[in-house]
């Protein structure tokens, strides 16, 4: 997913930076059931040493029911307990590692909502950075979501909008922070032909790329597709990424399943405009991939991060409802030269997302907490 990509894209940017750095992190690839899939044990990825330890599998049926009882206020401390144990992934071995870290080491842990986060934070010893990488969700204001913020020594955000929310909610109090956010590869020669080989591709399409999940707003996005098609649009809706559940889709969508890094930079290349349904997102990569290669976005405007971000680039358009899709997608792909001054507006904004200056902002954070400590 996103998240693991960017900790796995930050990881080696500090290590190239001449950091030492160690990664621990589960054997599992599925974020549903954790199953094994990867051999424990350590191995290196570039320069980064990777600690892959055993995990027990989830419950997702009980952590649904449960996560549904605790946003209506209806649990205890007990019942967050094994809400968090039935979403997992719990890793004792993770957690005995993180108690072992040596003295003057920096923990950073990513992502607030998960049992690898929750379970280390406790049983720190030492300074430690939370990355929440967090939405507005029920579960960002459950009590063990508290114990984690208190717990934190530092804070590594991805947008301004991220740092509001946390720091309205739990309180960043007097402690560092910085607004970290990513780096992006330097742009390599894209063409979209090498998309259209390989897939059906219509002429002109709006593309979504990442994970096909109900939880990425994908059922909406084709609700509202449809309305678009209805009343006239002519662009092709194409999805390209894992499918996580079964889904079955109309006709006239067009998936690609998994793509490679070229096929990706060239689907991008081929597209009118990359959608961005999310409602729930700390940070859109897709969206400065999309900038980075002058093709426009229109974005969810639920999220306040996505809506943040379009604002500030002046790279894409926002939607509300199925109605303003239909609007939206229907003047940028009436407007090409709307929708290239948005691209280059996107290309100017993406520029500064690169690895040296994430780097830097990760480096006085970690000084500073380290230095506090």
């Amino acid at each position: 997913g996103g998240a693991e990509t960017l900790c796995r894209q930050t990881a080696g940017a500090l290590a190239d930076a001449g950091h030492s750095v160690r990664v621990h992190t589960t054997t599992a690839r599925d974020y549903l059931t954790w199953s094994a899939h990867y051999p424990a044990g350590i191995s290196t990825d570039g320069g980064v040493a990777v600690h892959r330890h055993a995990v027990s599998e989830a419950d997702p049926g009980m952590a649904s029911a449960l996560v549904r009882r605790l946003a209506l206020d209806a649990g205890d401390g007990d019942a967050e307990m094994a809400w968090a144990r039935a979403q997992g992934p719990v890793a004792p071995g993770l957690v005995d590692a993180v108690r072992g870290m040596d003295a003057g080491a920096l923990l950073v842990c990513w992502t607030y909502l998960y049992a690898t986060t929750q379970l280390a934070m406790a049983a720190a010893t030492g300074p430690a950075v939370l990355v929440p990488l967090a939405h507005n969700e029920a579960m960002l204001r459950f009590p063990i979501t508290r114990g984690v913020m208190r717990r934190a020594d530092g804070f590594a955000f991805m947008t301004p909008e991220e740092a509001l929310l946390v720091d309205d909610l739990h309180g960043i109090g007097g402690r560092p922070f910085e607004i970290v956010g990513a780096g992006l590869a330097p742009a390599r020669p894209s063409e979209g032909g090498t998309a259209r080989a390989a897939f059906a591709l219509p002429d002109r399409f709006a593309l979504y790329l990442g994970r096909i999940d109900p939880a990425k707003g994908i059922d909406e996005l084709l609700r509202a597709h449809a309305g678009y098609r209805a009343r006239g649009g002519e662009l092709g809706l194409v999805l390209s990424g894992r499918a996580t559940v079964p889904m079955e889709f109309p006709d006239w969508v067009v998936t690609t399943g998994f793509v490679t890094e070229e096929q990706r930079a060239s689907l991008i290349d081929a597209a009118t405009c990359v959608l961005l349904p999310s409602r729930h997102e700390s940070l859109s990569l897709v969206a400065l991939e999309a900038w980075h290669q002058r093709t426009p976005t229109l974005a969810n405007g639920h999220s306040e991060v996505l809506a943040g971000q379009t604002r500030r680039s002046g790279a894409g358009r926002i939607y509300l409802d199925e109605g303003e899709y239909a609007r939206e997608l229907a003047a940028i792909a009436g407007n090409p030269a709307e929708g290239q001054a948005m691209g280059m507006r996107g290309a100017d904004f993406a520029s500064d997302a690169t690895w040296p200056a994430c780097v830097a902002r990760w480096e006085r954070l970690l000084s500073t907490v380290a230095g506090e400590a």
